[in-house]
């Protein structure tokens, strides 16, 4: 698998400052997300996010000492989101989620990899990767949940029962929907779409921003067409978004 990460000077730049002790035994900071995935599948890397051990306050310090531009709204979810240049980095410290509420839950920060990839919602989702500490144009990957094959077969697969992790973030519900139809060579589960639908008037009180941001996902990602051809998606998705074909038509959001 090629290292296209390693060709991005300013991923390489970020990665090397969160970890300051490059080796794989003492590892801080790990890619994580839709670069992982576009890296197996030898896609164009689009978004960059960055899993780690620093708590937000270290990962603050370390960027700020070398001027670089830090958001730290999200800063008491684990999130700093750094920009370098035009590439913009979402760094998550590693946590726990604590007593989630369809939405949001409190959070303690962890040090330990497994228990993370536990807490995220699809094993597709939960597969890191790192420089080889002795050649940085490779790269290791550390994948406790079998997500890779999981990507490389078109499976979306929750990570803990679907009832279970829907209830915990309604969000997810959109989100599978969006990785379904970007990567899916399967077709849905029906117990899947069973625990969607069930909460359809959950999903439908999120806050508009979100459902707005998870449509327009939906639209670059260009699978919107596919919603159209199960009559039952769409009917979901026309619950949620009242509006949905005229939303489609002009991309507006």
């Amino acid at each position: 698998m090629e290292n296209l990460l390693y060709k991005i000077p300013e991923a390489l730049r970020i990665y090397r400052l969160l970890n300051p002790k490059i080796n794989d035994q003492d590892m801080c900071t790990q890619f994580v997300g839709g670069c992982v995935r576009d890296l197996i599948l030898a896609h164009k890397i689009k978004d960059i996010d960055l899993a780690t051990i620093l708590e937000p306050d270290q990962v603050i310090d370390i960027l700020s000492k070398k001027n670089i531009k830090t958001n730290i709204k999200a800063k008491n979810f684990g999130v700093v989101t750094a920009c370098i240049n035009k590439h913009v980095f979402e760094i998550t410290t590693l946590r726990k989620d604590l007593s989630p509420d369809g939405r949001y839950s409190k959070v303690e920060f962890i040090k330990d990899w497994n228990l993370d990839s536990q807490r995220r919602d699809f094993t597709i989702n939960s597969i890191y990767c790192r420089f080889d500490s002795q050649d940085e144009q490779k790269i290791l990957l550390f994948d406790p949940l079998n997500g890779r094959q999981d990507l490389l077969d078109g499976k979306i697969n929750f990570i803990s029962d679907a009832k279970i992790s829907i209830q915990e973030d309604y969000v997810r519900a959109l989100r599978y929907f969006r990785f379904f139809y970007m990567y899916s060579k399967c077709d849905h589960e029906p117990y899947v779409l069973d625990q969607i639908f069930n909460n359809k008037e959950k999903i439908k009180k999120l806050s508009q921003n979100r459902l707005n941001l998870e449509l327009k996902k939906i639209i670059l990602s260009k699978t919107r067409d596919k919603i159209l051809n199960n009559s039952d998606v769409k009917n979901f998705f026309y619950y949620i978004y009242p509006n949905f074909f005229e939303i489609l038509n002009s991309k507006n959001l």
